[in-house]
């Protein structure tokens, strides 16, 4: 007690308490919040929920940024997916996935791993990807059919280092960047990424984060392989280049890398779009 001061209540009494032992105290507004001071303010409650969304908008209309993830799978789950998704769900909004005519259960994992959040997947009966301009062009229409804010542009492989979990809203809050461009690492084990004249995608940065422009005009790279996630002129949007780094798993199991060699040699025999050497080099 403080002899001398008369005010009453606990909230009161906690702040001059923390005043007088020397604590500064400090309010959080990002979040709104609602006070509930007594009983009846309860019948407030469920209005005030209903008007604040889940991303945190204020009953005055402003609003964190939604994240929409977009991805493309295939047969992914034996491979990382769950794990991916564990992770990503903790900083999403919302996803749309297109399964692009998998025989096994990936969407059904999709929808396990990020329940409660919105999820829209659209399946494909036959594979797009021997045309891979097909499916990004199907990717990008369908994941802005949802409104986004910032879509995020992952594959089923990919996972970014934990650090950006930290930072993923800080990034989306900034009003005067468009585009994050990361280094992607192809990792050859559980522990170590690869790197000679053949494998070094590491020293390039690529968009992979990309604030949704109503009205702008997409330029599509037309090739029917490694034709890019996004369109090519995204670069005429303001960007950034970030210092967390993404890590490919793609390559970890040799039955993989064998897999992706089959493959490539069947879609690009000639190399035109790809590079030869790295597939004939992709075991080390």
């Amino acid at each position: 007690m403080i002899d001398n001061l008369s005010f009453w209540g606990e909230d009161r009494h906690f702040c001059i308490r923390a005043a007088a032992l020397g604590f500064s105290l400090y309010v959080d507004t990002h979040l709104p919040a609602y006070h509930i001071y007594r009983d009846s303010d309860l019948d407030g409650a469920m209005e005030f929920l209903d008007r604040t969304d889940k991303r945190g908008a204020s009953p005055s209309g402003a609003s964190r940024p939604k994240l929409t993830l977009s991805m493309v799978i295939k047969n992914e789950s034996d491979c990382c997916l769950r794990k991916g998704l564990e992770e990503i769900r903790d900083y999403i909004d919302e996803a749309v996935i297109i399964d692009d005519g998998s025989t096994d259960d990936s969407a059904e994992v999709c929808s396990e791993v990020l329940k409660g959040i919105p999820v829209r997947i659209i399946r494909n009966d036959v594979s797009k990807f021997s045309n891979e301009i097909e499916l990004r062009k199907q990717q990008w229409s369908e994941t802005v059919k949802s409104n986004p804010e910032w879509i995020l542009n992952l594959d089923a492989d990919e996972m970014f280092e934990k650090r950006f979990k930290e930072v993923a809203r800080q990034l989306i809050s900034d009003q005067e960047v468009d585009v994050y461009c990361f280094r992607l690492y192809d990792f050859w084990n559980e522990t170590h990424y690869r790197e000679d004249e053949h494998w070094c995608a590491h020293r390039y940065y690529r968009p992979f984060l990309v604030r949704y422009r109503e009205g702008f005009v997409c330029k599509w790279n037309d090739r029917p392989q490694h034709c890019g996630r996004f369109a090519e002129n995204v670069f005429e949007l303001p960007h950034k280049l970030s210092d967390i780094r993404l890590k490919h798993l793609g390559w970890v199991n040799e039955e993989d890398r064998m897999a992706k060699f089959k493959r490539y040699q069947e879609l690009d025999p000639e190399g035109t779009y790809g590079s030869t050497e790295q597939l004939f080099k992709h075991s080390g």
